[in-house]
């Protein structure tokens, strides 16, 4: 079990030591790496697919989206939407990021509270 006892520092290490490690350090961050590129990919392939539910496609076509545009990524975004208006705040924080309108923290106009000492 590593602990502060037996953690040795890299520059206390032999060289050839040291390499060895950053080569299967660098070896598992490709693995990693690879994995989630793969992950990512089977999201995209998946929110891709066209919807299934007949329930779910009708209510899409109910807003006006148009047949080739309905996917599970346009469910999924409509559910987001549908949760927003419903009040959820984590729901309209995503919908807002996703759209990149953001504002970057600090900012005057963010509608944070600016007191102004003006006596």
């Amino acid at each position: 079990m590593p602990n502060e006892e037996n953690l040795i520092p890299m520059d206390q290490r032999s060289e050839s030591e040291a390499r060895e490690l950053g080569q299967k350090g660098g070896i598992a961050s490709g693995v990693s790496r690879r994995r989630k590129r793969s992950l990512k990919e089977a999201a995209d392939l998946y929110l891709s697919l066209p919807v299934t539910d007949r329930r779910r496609a009708n209510k899409l076509l109910r807003r006006q989206v148009d047949p080739e545009d309905i996917d599970n990524q346009m469910a999924m975004i409509a559910g987001l939407t549908d949760a927003a208006t419903d009040g959820d705040a984590r729901a309209a924080a995503v919908l807002v990021k996703l759209l990149g309108e953001e504002t970057p923290p600090g900012d005057a106009d963010a509608g944070e509270v600016q007191i102004i000492d003006d006596l």
